[in-house]
């Protein structure tokens, strides 16, 4: 199975997805069921005939739905519940050990974004969506079905041609949906990746920083809301070109049949009972074409949450060699591999790594880690979004590194330690203390350090 079956599997295809959609069928087969009792009901009346059964009928069918409506309404919250879980565990899986990605900024925005932010919703959303659209086409379907055993054939005709407008109204907008779904969608991570800076940009009270973060905002905020309303727009300008494709000709054959010369009473009756009913439906015909156009946006933002764990599957290549001269120990790198096959026969000892700014210092910690896999813990210079057992939040930058160091310490099948800058902006007595960590944990186990 190819990796978008696989994804789209685990959120369409879960145990909960069952029982609401069985749920949904049951609630709308005795919604349906309702016009055909209410109808007899008054035939019987009508006629003289015991009326009671189909009085009972109408009325169950007007009560029972509310238990599988809320039971479904249950199993639906935990169908979304399954499927971010699913989801947000995939994607942490898929993207575990990816260390040629850790530097590529714009991946990283996106895949924060969408695991933090947007993914929980736009599931959410997108399987309510189905809930209802499934419900729409459950209560069009099921109660024209009922209808047509009831009323004139003719009805059912102008119920097909309302259906054959829309659907050519829909294969035209489609495509143009979905496109500016697709643009709305990424210029919003875009603009929710800006939003998340106001911490350092507004709180720090640095003027240059907040007016250039202010521009950056506004920019993309204008984008968003320009496109999310020229999306909109679409949207509903197809929406009430709908509804009158949908009501138009069953209005006309309804009034036709009325006002046809010998129509029996009994029949005009039949119709103007169930005139709320047909007109319920082709209202629903149009939210149901809606709905169907809304699917287009709605799978436009699944798909964005399921391409950010595409892109970890295209190929990227950590470089071989170094860009300017790293030294290692003070001797020369020239290729990284050979720095990788001296750390794997070392069984302890501390190797430093120096270097210009844009050297390849960092990169040969990525390799190093890509090498030694889970034997090794790569701790990179900005590292405050990775998870401790012992930090807290009370700690200064010194005693975070001195317990962090300690943690890492008391878990023998760490076997390498690869830190990038550890040494930056800490003040000489915590400097100290985590060199005397190093220095112990050299003794028998392998350190790989990149100094300030």
């Amino acid at each position: 199975m190819n990796l978008r079956s696989l994804q789209w599997k685990e959120i369409l295809l879960l145990p909960a997805a069952g029982w609401t959609l069985t749920l949904v069928i049951v609630h709308q087969s005795i919604i349906a069921s309702s016009s055909y009792f209410l109808t007899r009901l008054i035939e019987a009346f009508q006629s003289g005939r015991d009326f009671s059964p189909f009085l009972l009928a109408y009325l169950a069918a007007m009560l029972l739905p509310y238990i599988p409506g809320c039971a479904s309404l249950l199993t639906l919250q935990l169908w979304i519940n399954q499927a971010h879980r699913r989801f947000s565990n995939r994607l942490s899986e898929s993207t575990y050990g990816f260390i040629e990605k850790h530097r590529d900024n714009s991946l990283r925005e996106t895949i924060e974004s969408v695991y933090s932010r947007n993914s929980f919703i736009a599931l959410q959303d997108y399987l309510t969506f189905i809930y209802q659209f499934v419900s729409l086409i459950l209560n069009s379907t099921l109660s024209m079905i009922v209808l047509s055993l009831l009323l004139p054939g003719n009805l059912i005709v102008g119920y097909t041609i309302s259906i054959l407008g829309a659907t050519t109204l829909i294969l035209l907008l489609r495509r143009r949906v979905y496109l500016r779904s697709t643009q709305a969608e990424n210029t919003f991570i875009s603009y929710s990746e800006a939003l998340s800076q106001i911490w350092d940009n507004s709180v720090l009270g640095n003027r240059y920083n907040f007016d250039l973060w202010k521009q950056h905002r506004d920019r993309l905020a204008s984008q968003y809301y320009s496109r999310s309303n020229r999306l909109q727009l679409l949207k509903q300008s197809g929406n009430l070109t709908l509804a009158f494709l949908s009501l138009i000709p069953t209005v006309y054959l309804i009034l036709s049949a009325i006002y046809r010369h010998g129509v029996e009473s009994a029949l005009i009756a039949a119709i103007i009972v169930n005139l709320t009913r047909v007109f319920h439906i082709l209202n629903s015909l149009s939210g149901l074409v809606y709905q169907i156009l809304d699917f287009t946006a709605m799978n436009a933002r699944v798909q964005v949450l399921l391409n950010a764990e595409r892109r970890f599957m295209e190929p990227t290549a950590l470089p071989e060699a170094p860009q300017g001269q790293v030294l290692v120990n003070d001797s020369p790198v020239h290729q990284y591999e050979s720095v990788v096959k001296v750390i794997r026969n070392s069984a302890s000892g501390r190797f430093t790594i120096r270097g210009a700014n844009g050297s390849g210092k960092s990169t040969l910690l990525h390799v190093l880690k890509k090498a030694l896999s889970s034997e090794a813990i790569l701790v990179p210079s900005h590292h405050g979004k990775l998870q401790w057992r012992t930090t807290s939040a009370n700690q200064s930058t010194g005693q975070r590194a001195v317990s962090q160091l300690l943690e890492i310490s008391s878990h023998p099948e760490v076997r390498y330690l690869l830190l990038d800058e550890w040494d930056a902006n800490l003040d000489a007595a915590n400097t100290h203390a985590v060199d005397e960590i190093l220095a112990q944990f050299s003794e028998n186990r392998v350190v790989i350090e990149i100094r300030h």
